[in-house]
């Protein structure tokens, strides 16, 4: 990790609402509380800016964050939001960022599903589903397409992955209405 991106976040890791912009040309911003970092990642328990309610958490790469805006001072509506509305962060328990497999192995013990952003190569394309397998280089998942199907093994090389999300209304939502899986093979 950056040394700027980290003296930012020892002092205002999980007390400060915070948006974090990245490198990723015509990828927005992400708001939440940064709830753990690693050398290489950061895991979010994100804010939906539209309805200042949690929904999920978010792990990016820190190569791709530009910048980190706190709001930590009474002077920003959004921090005034926070203590109107009592928001207190929650570190997903047992999730570790040490590295993208870690990562991935953890979720998959606590989270039925999860998505991959692959923000780089295709922006506006992301891949849900249940961890098959996982080597140093890639991660096959049951993918779930669009209309809550599945639609068998799809392997996505871990370098192409920019951003992670679990937890959040959309993958528990397809999580409880996605037909029962068949067996599959990676």
């Amino acid at each position: 990790m950056k040394l700027s991106l980290h003296s930012n976040l020892s002092g205002s890791m999980t007390r400060h609402l915070c948006e974090v912009k990245r490198r990723i040309k015509d990828v927005g911003t992400t708001m939440g509380f940064i709830v753990g970092c690693s050398d290489s990642l950061v895991l979010i328990h994100t804010l939906g800016s539209d309805t200042f309610r949690f929904n999920g958490y978010t792990v990016l790469r820190d190569d791709d964050i530009s910048g980190l805006r706190f709001f930590a001072k009474a002077a920003y509506w959004q921090f005034r939001a926070v203590r109107h509305f009592r928001l207190k962060p929650t570190p997903p328990a047992g999730i570790s960022v040490a590295s993208w497999p870690e990562l991935l192995k953890s979720i998959a013990q606590h989270y039925p599903l999860m998505s991959f952003h692959p923000e780089k190569t295709k922006p506006d394309v992301c891949y849900i589903g249940p961890l098959l397998s996982l080597t140093e280089r890639t991660v096959t998942i049951d993918d779930l397409n669009s209309n809550g199907e599945w639609s068998g093994p799809r392997r996505i090389r871990l370098r192409d992955v920019t951003r992670v999300d679990f937890g959040g209304g959309y993958e528990e939502a397809l999580a409880a209405t996605a037909p029962k899986r068949g067996r599959t093979k990676s």
